[in-house]
């Protein structure tokens, strides 16, 4: 792209390129040496290396073009992220139950009610974001809902979602309740995290490695599903 401009060369420092009787003639101004004036319009006028797309002044990288997705491939990341998000929270049930079991010695309802709704909203094909909010809006584990906090369920619920068993998060159960008013809000939650120091005396990677070999197969999948089915039935 040529870019046209009538060019003063004066407004550079004079000590840097003094001016001289012969050179280049700019459409009637000043006369300068013509190696001033080459170096002085590279400085100037000089243009980045092109890319597909301008990037924008708050950007880093240079944005490419995207061609839009077809109807395909839209339907396609639906389905993945579908199934994702079921496995995702499948997961988080298990290490909940092993949590629960590790800190009390056994476990309750709660490690078959735990998160329920959500496998359910999510088997029934609704969108994440309702899922989470209907969730956390009816749910005693969250301070959304209103409830009477299930302190036992908050702790297990809060650090099984500590990065060792959800790497998206990015700071402790400790640091997280440190910076969260919500949390520190529910009355005696805080004397239940020090009573069990935060979760952080467990073995992570025992639970991890017990939820991988017991669960996480065809025939764990198959022993969890019947015993949902077991307390419908009941």
């Amino acid at each position: 792209m040529d870019i046209k401009c009538n060019f003063d060369p004066y407004f550079l420092n004079k000590s840097f390129y003094p001016p001289q009787n012969t050179g280049t003639v700019f459409y009637g101004v000043h006369k300068v040496p013509l190696r001033s004036a080459k170096k002085s319009a590279d400085i100037l006028l000089k243009r980045p290396a092109g890319v597909e797309c301008a990037a924008g002044l708050l950007s880093l990288n240079p944005v490419i073009n995207k061609k839009p997705l077809t109807i395909s491939q839209k339907i396609s990341s639906y389905v993945k992220n579908y199934f994702k998000n079921i496995k995702h929270t499948y997961e988080h049930k298990v290490v909940f139950s092993l949590i629960e079991r590790e800190l009390f010695g056994g476990n309750t309802i709660d490690s078959i009610t735990h998160d329920l709704d959500k496998m359910i909203l999510y088997i029934l094909g609704f969108p994440k974001s309702f899922v989470s909010e209907f969730h956390r809006k009816h749910s005693a584990h969250h301070p959304e809902s209103g409830k009477k906090m299930n302190l036992r369920s908050m702790l297990c619920d809060n650090i099984a979602s500590s990065p060792e068993f959800k790497p998206e998060k990015k700071r402790s159960l400790r640091e997280h309740f440190n910076t969260c008013l919500a949390l520190q809000n529910v009355n005696g939650f805080k004397n239940v995290l020090e009573r069990y120091n935060y979760g952080e005396n467990l073995n992570f990677k025992k639970i991890i490695a017990e939820k991988n070999s017991k669960y996480m197969s065809l025939k764990g999948v198959v022993l969890a599903t019947g015993k949902l089915a077991l307390l419908n039935l009941f």
